[in-house]
């Protein structure tokens, strides 16, 4: 399963970010030698004001983005939210977006939630791991610590301002595809679908069978040759929503393997490790995408 040693530089649409190691997370100190002898200064302020100006770069006359602090049993996350500036409507549907392993604070999923926020949508980008988890705690009987999580976070944003609580859904890619369809397989009432892009599709023992008769669509997209999801792995995803009574659909993209919509994923080495960007599958996923919220929020 592809959640630990992810790289961290991070492409979108040109901007470069480093985002938040997981390995070395929570306050960290970077020693310096000098003529004033050794100094040791702390990288969390620098860090902050690293994400304030990336959310910054990626505002604009359409778009606000602002951080939002939401909670999940007693952890503080720092996750942020984009508003579209002009609105049709007094409310608008809510996306949650859900980071890949390398965290919340880098520029593809600000980028996407700016997006998000170009079409109308109210986009929340969650923190899964504040400052003591990776995606490492996530896995086997973490599982449920996932699911509770999300719960968590779908609870924020029912609670934005603006939002339209019966038009909420979710996206997310790599860990986090696994977790919205972990949200998904909750059935929570007022969740009307997800999207997991090259994410792991596995049901772990951890998590109880819920029947999703009823509940939220589900779209996955995988990369046909991706070497984490093998054709056992989607085998028994498709027995796991059919028993289950899901709406849902698995589309694949030959020739893709994992983490097609990443654009920093290109050379031989992302390659030999069965991570490699698709300009064509990660275009046309976003194009489904869209078409799939329109649909899951219409009347």
């Amino acid at each position: 399963m592809p959640w630990h040693g992810e790289e961290r530089v991070v492409l979108a649409e040109g901007k470069r970010f480093v985002g938040r190691n997981s390995a070395s997370r929570g306050r960290e100190t970077r020693e310096r030698k000098g003529g004033r002898g050794r100094m040791a200064c702390t990288l969390e302020a620098s860090r902050n004001e690293g994400l304030d100006d990336l959310l910054l770069e990626f505002s604009s006359e359409e778009v606000s983005i602002r951080r939002q602090v939401h909670e999940h049993e007693g952890a503080q996350l720092s996750g942020f939210v984009s508003f579209p500036s002009r609105r049709e409507t007094e409310l608008s549907p809510c996306i949650m977006v859900v980071h890949t392993a390398a965290g919340p604070h880098e520029a593809f999923i600000v980028d996407k939630v700016a997006k998000l926020a170009r079409l109308g949508y109210i986009a929340f980008a969650v923190d899964m791991f504040g400052e003591d988890l990776d995606s490492g705690s996530f896995k086997e009987e973490g599982r449920t610590l996932l699911q509770s999580r999300m719960l968590a976070a779908l609870e924020t944003s029912l609670s934005l301002a603006g939002v339209d609580k019966n038009k909420v859904a979710a996206i997310g890619y790599c860990f986090g595809g696994t977790a919205v369809l972990d949200l998904a397989r909750a059935n929570p009432a007022l969740l009307r679908g997800v999207v997991s892009f090259h994410g792991i599709l596995d049901h772990p023992p951890a998590l109880q069978d819920v029947d999703l008769r009823g509940g939220p669509k589900v779209l996955a997209f995988n990369g046909y040759s991706d070497p984490f999801v093998p054709a056992a792995g989607k085998h028994a995803f498709a027995e796991e929503m059919e028993s289950k009574g899901a709406r849902w659909q698995l589309h694949e993209f030959g020739g893709c393997v994992h983490a097609f919509t990443r654009p920093d994923k290109t050379t031989q080495e992302h390659k030999e490790k069965g991570f490699f960007y698709d300009k064509y599958a990660a275009d046309s996923s976003w194009a489904m995408t869209r078409a799939f919220f329109k649909s899951v929020f219409s009347p």
